[in-house]
């Protein structure tokens, strides 16, 4: 379940296309059981996922990314910017995962990260 890229759709949309590159960074090392779903674009690693991940546009992911606040990500979801579908649990375990993995980002990963997040 490790270092699956992810199967982008639309395929020839250039944001999926970011939004999957992104993902594939920030998820490299989590269990890819979920797939995520931001706006019209449908990011998937798996045909049965445990949960989706739901963001209403790639504008709020690049505030979550930017504004690393501990409650930017709560306030997202009380105004329903972002969702989960599915085992609940299991998304807030990938929340921890992400926490640990923006610890560990070295800085050349970071720079990749931000110009994708830029382009977006």
């Amino acid at each position: 379940m490790f270092y699956l890229s992810a199967d982008v759709h639309p395929r020839e949309d250039p944001t999926a296309q970011k939004l999957g590159e992104v993902a594939d960074m920030l998820f490299r090392y989590s269990r890819k059981d979920f797939n995520l779903r931001v706006g019209e674009c449908r990011i998937e690693y798996t045909d049965n996922p445990r949960f989706t991940l739901v963001i209403d546009t790639p504008r709020t992911v690049r505030r979550l990314l930017l504004r690393r606040s501990p409650f930017a990500t709560a306030d997202a979801f009380i105004r329903k910017r972002v969702d989960l579908e599915g085992d609940f649990i299991e998304g807030l375990k990938l929340k921890n995962d992400l926490v640990e993995r923006g610890r560990t980002l070295r800085p050349a990963e970071k720079l990749k990260l931000f110009f994708h997040l830029f382009r977006m």
